[in-house]
């Protein structure tokens, strides 16, 4: 039966006759947002497909019109790998819906549902699509809000991107329904759940999970509970994409990794960019056109699995071998993997593994013995400038038998290596809140170990002076678990004893936070903290960075 989506489940209500002047031919499903009919059009005689907001949210003027406004722009995309809208209702229709053409074959995720595994170049391809719609949509000024694998569907053996105009008519006030999360919490970025800026970014890390999905068989996020899920999400708390599934490689786990990045500016700057990566990645194995290679794929999957796998086998070695010789073992290392985990007990692979293992261990040895070296040199060096720079002292002058004219010469004590007092280094150690709370830093002076006294050797300084700076006069703050005090709103300078230091940090409304470093005389470090929002039971949890 054809269907739009996966995310669908039949209804028991009995479908209108007509909606506008399409004839209802039957429902296909129904989710938390629409309802999605089948129907005919009697002008152009063709079979369409009918999604139909809720009523709950008809009736709402905002959501409905979100709706109408997404499903405008959505109707001015015009890509082969998108849906096409061919109309929408107008404010004088009583419900609000949206028609486009009827897509013929499974989701995404249901082809992926009956694939035991499916090789990264064909994931890279299929990213390859998803970044040339979305690119096109995102030139149109559409986010789509929504990407994930119930939302790419098969027809006719073409991957076509749709549901827009849906993701973003339910807002953050009604991200929570009956007990369940709208929309698909498992495939949001963080921004969308902390209810901040979305654009294009948005889509490329929803991209990312789709990509994580389909390589590793499984979810990047998952959790017992929606709130759970939440909190991964906005933590970046995954297993690692190489880790769970070795047989993707390092390349494409670096591509994934990047376009799940919790922090928007480190994802793909856009689509195009995600695409240029993937295509590099597909070129290795010398698919120059992934696209007419995905086609081949879901024409033929088992055939093409066998085909991708046995030029794997050929070219992965051979990739490691040209790294190792560039100098590059990481990389080298990380195509022998790649072929290990694939064809394990491979002998050629093998004995390249050991290779390589084994000149790294003689390049270690070497820069070893080179740094030991280096260092007795120094120590050589050194005694050999002390020997030219200091003058020895003068022989001692023979006593005249007159008392008087027995004087201590002038040059006589030995001369005295004096090293000279440089200036304190600051080092700024920010405390990152929310936007809405206060920030503050925590910056650590530690004075240079001062000269030795000519007469007596005297300890260098273990005292460090830290200063703390604040924006703020709320936040409170305890030294190694005394007393609290309170910021005066500007710079405090402290002196703290050298040695393991706890600054303990509170503030109303926030979990309270512990900054731990080493105060020492010689070194000064940077450490980064994080203020999160106390919240009630139940909350999405939320956290946002602020400038430090």
């Amino acid at each position: 039966m054809p269907r739009v989506a996966d995310d669908v489940e039949p209804a028991s209500e009995k479908p209108p006759r007509f909606i506008g002047k399409y004839e209802v031919r039957g429902e296909l499903g129904h989710g938390g947002m629409a309802v999605v009919y089948r129907a005919h059009d009697p002008t152009l005689d063709r079979e369409v497909a009918i999604k139909v907001l809720h009523p709950h949210l008809a009736q709402d003027p905002e959501s409905r019109m979100r709706f109408e406004r997404e499903a405008k722009a959505a109707a001015r995309l015009r890509h082969p790998n998108i849906v096409e809208v061919y109309e929408f209702s107008g404010d004088s229709d009583d419900a609000s819906y949206m028609v486009t053409e009827l897509l013929e074959g499974p989701t995404l995720r249901r082809f992926v549902d009956r694939r035991r595994e499916i090789p990264a170049e064909v994931v890279a391809a299929i990213g390859v699509v998803l970044c040339e719609a979305l690119s096109c949509a995102h030139a149109q000024g559409v986010v789509h809000r929504d990407v994930k694998p119930d939302n790419l569907m098969l027809n006719k053996g073409k991957l076509k991107l749709t549901d827009f105009g849906i993701a973003h008519v339910a807002d953050q006030r009604e991200m929570t329904a009956t007990g369940q999360v709208l929309g698909s919490p498992a495939h949001m970025a963080p921004e969308q759940i902390e209810g901040t800026l979305v654009d294009a970014r948005t889509d490329i890390f929803a991209a990312g999970t789709v990509l994580y999905l389909l390589s590793t068989g499984r979810l990047p996020f998952d959790g017992p509970n929606p709130h759970s899920l939440l909190r991964k999400i906005l933590d970046g708390d995954y297993p690692d994409p190489l880790r769970s599934s070795p047989k993707i490689g390092h390349r494409f786990a670096a591509i994934i990794r990047r376009a799940m990045s919790r922090i928007p500016d480190d994802r793909y700057a856009s689509a195009s960019a995600l695409r240029h990566d993937l295509l590099a990645f597909c070129a290795e194995i010398g698919w120059d056109d992934p696209v007419r290679e995905l086609d081949r794929y879901f024409a033929d999957p088992d055939g093409v699995t066998a085909k991708v796998q046995e030029a794997l086998i050929t070219q992965l070695p051979a990739r490691g071998v040209a790294a190792r010789d560039r100098g590059e073992l990481p990389e080298a290392m990380g195509y022998f993997n790649r072929a290990l985990a694939i064809d394990p007990g491979n002998p050629k692979v093998l004995s390249l593994v050991r290779s390589a293992a084994r000149a790294h261990r003689r390049r270690r040895n070497l820069r070893s013995a080179a740094i030991v070296a280096i260092a007795a040199l120094g120590s050589t060096l050194a005694g050999i400038a002390l020997t030219v720079l200091i003058p020895e002292p003068p022989r001692p002058q023979v006593a005249m038998p007159t008392v008087d004219r027995v004087r201590p010469p002038v040059e006589a004590a030995p001369a005295r290596i004096v090293e000279r007092e440089r200036p304190a280094v600051a080092v700024d150690v920010p405390i990152v809140v929310e936007p809405a709370a206060p920030t503050a830093r925590v910056v650590a002076r530690v004075p240079e170990r001062r000269a030795a006294s000519s007469s007596t050797a005297t300890t260098p300084a273990r005292t460090g002076l830290v200063t703390l700076v604040t924006r703020v006069q709320r936040v409170r703050y305890s030294i190694n678990g005394g007393r609290e005090h309170v910021f005066s709103g500007q710079d405090m300078p402290l002196s703290l004893p050298a040695g393991h230091t706890t600054i303990r940090f509170t503030l109303e409304g926030y979990e309270d936070f512990e900054w731990h470093g080493m105060i020492a005389a010689d070194t000064a470090q940077s450490v980064t903290a994080r203020m999160i929002r106390s919240r009630d039971a139940g909350d999405p949890t939320v956290r946002a960075e602020g400038p430090p």
